[in-house]
């Protein structure tokens, strides 16, 4: 009987194992090689996002050092502002910055590395500031040449300091009596005697000085102090103090009032210095600010004067006595907020805007500095339902004299000056007038809102033995922050300008 064959099915099996096996492993594969790929691909990706960030950070870089060489070009050394439609580099000259809605650009760079390889590109788009303001704004476009699609888009605000950040800067020493208070950084370079009240810095560039003072028999002698001392040493304010500290060069705030006068003629006020003669003997113009936002301009034509002493009686023109009506206009408050008068000026009134007011002579025909008198309150414009103390940073004001910036004999009781106020050369103080005997005598308070800048002595009042005799009894300074990067028009700045604000918006 034949033998019957047999198959086996056991090798028949291993293929399909293997096809399994093999198809797993490519899966795995492919799988492994796509998010290799993928990754790869993000890795690249982010590369070129983190260099793209990186160009457009470079952006504001540069402008931020393009602004502190030439601090008013906010076109990126172009003569025009914007309408580069065909990216050419070459915009519209006709075109206004209102025109090109405020803001000048765009302006493209190309940017290469140390090995001088161009790697790609940014764009700054430039907001100029307004008036009464060091802000720029900066928005910087950066992409890289390896893929355009990339971009990155920073936004910055940069700002110089003005020197109004200041409630008190002096070059020379100074009191702060019991009945005084201030607020706000303060600032001597010789020496301080602190016996009031203070609420931040208060800091002197010398580590001890000679503090003028009196013996048993009225001589005056001189007493080695600290940069710092007094009686609010033991109070909270002298934890506040701080000597040495650097010292403020005054040298690098000097007014450069040849331009501002330049700047009035153009587009602001300019007064020129009055003809006087014996038809026309007066002198200088008064200045009243009104609550409209508008500014009455008068020419003096008389004074009554006032004694006062200064190592030895003195008299001066202070009051005015009468005004030459003919004179008389009513101005807007000019678009680049400047009143420029080649004279002495007495100013009043509400402020509604930001404006200053500058007192020059520069040719010196006059034998003395050209002044700024307080001629009476002034006020910032405070508008209807608000409180009479309410500042919102939409007015201020600039008084800066090349001389004197005098609170004169006949001021009120009860005095406010809303303002900061500079002298490039002399005071900002009232005159010693020898109390009620010699006309003067006591006033009630003065009330400063902004700052107080002088080169030499300031003082609102006089004392003998430690007891006043004349000028005001109260005085107080209150700082207003709004102005350390939005000063009054052309007020003077720190050199160099700060990152206000940074922000990745895409």
């Amino acid at each position: 009987m034949p033998k019957k064959l047999k198959i086996s099915v056991q090798g028949g099996m291993i293929t399909p194992t293997l096809l399994v096996l093999l198809a797993i492993f490519f899966v795995f594969a492919i799988t492994i090689m796509s998010w290799s790929l993928q990754e790869r691909k993000d890795v690249l990706r982010e590369s070129r996002n983190t260099k793209a960030l990186q160009l457009a950070e470079a952006g504001v870089d540069y402008y931020k050092w393009h602004l502190s060489h030439d601090e008013n070009d906010h076109k990126d050394g172009h003569t025009w502002c914007c309408g580069d439609d065909d990216g050419d580099g070459v915009g519209d000259d006709a075109l206004t910055l209102e025109d090109c809605g405020g803001v000048c650009g765009p302006y493209t760079t190309e940017y290469r590395n140390c090995n001088d390889v161009a790697i790609g590109k940014y764009s700054l788009m430039i907001t100029p500031p307004s008036i009464g303001s060091t802000v720029v704004g900066v928005e910087s476009t950066g992409w890289v040449y390896e893929d355009n699609s990339v971009k990155k888009v920073v936004t910055s605000q940069l700002g110089k300091k003005s020197l109004a950040r200041y409630s008190f800067l002096s070059n020379s020493s100074i009191w702060i009596g019991e009945g005084e208070s201030t607020s706000g950084p303060f600032h001597s370079n010789k020496g301080i005697r602190f016996d009031g009240d203070c609420n931040a810095s208060v800091t002197n560039a010398s580590p001890d000085y000679l503090y003028r003072d009196y013996d048993e028999d009225d001589n005056i002698i001189y007493v080695l102090h600290d940069g710092i001392w007094g009686l609010a040493e033991d109070d909270p304010c002298g934890q506040y103090w701080n000597y040495p500290d650097s010292p403020v060069d005054f040298s690098l705030f000097t007014v450069d009032m040849a331009s501002i006068k330049k700047k009035a003629e153009d587009y602001g006020i300019y007064l020129p210095q009055f003809n006087r003669s014996v038809f026309h003997p007066g002198r200088g113009y008064k200045i009243v600010f009104r609550d409209d936002g508008k500014v009455e301009v008068t020419a003096i034509r008389s004074f009554f004067t006032y004694d006062y002493y200064d190592g030895g009686w003195k008299t001066d023109d202070e009051e005015i006595n009468k005004l030459w009506p003919a004179t008389e206009q009513v101005y807007d408050l000019p678009e680049n907020g400047l009143i420029f008068a080649q004279d002495d000026v007495w100013v009043e009134g509400t402020v509604k805007g930001k404006v200053t007011v500058v007192a020059a002579n520069l040719e010196l025909t006059r034998p003395n500095f050209a002044k700024i008198t307080i001629n009476n309150n002034i006020t910032y414009f405070v508008p209807d339902g608000y409180p009479d103390d309410y500042r919102d940073g939409n007015s201020s004001l600039g008084l800066m004299a090349e001389g004197n910036v005098l609170v004169p004999g006949y001021s009120p009781t009860n005095l406010r000056i809303d303002a900061v106020m500079l002298s490039q050369n002399e005071h900002v103080y009232r005159r010693n007038y020898g109390g009620e005997v010699n006309g003067g005598g006591l006033l009630n308070k003065i009330t400063v809102y902004g700052g107080i800048i002088t080169n030499k002595l300031w003082t609102w009042s006089y004392s003998y033995n430690n007891i006043l005799y004349d000028g005001y009894t109260f005085t107080e300074t209150i700082y207003d922050n709004h102005l350390t990067y939005g000063p009054p028009p052309s007020f003077p700045t720190d050199e160099n300008f700060d990152v206000l604000s940074w922000s990745e918006i895409k």
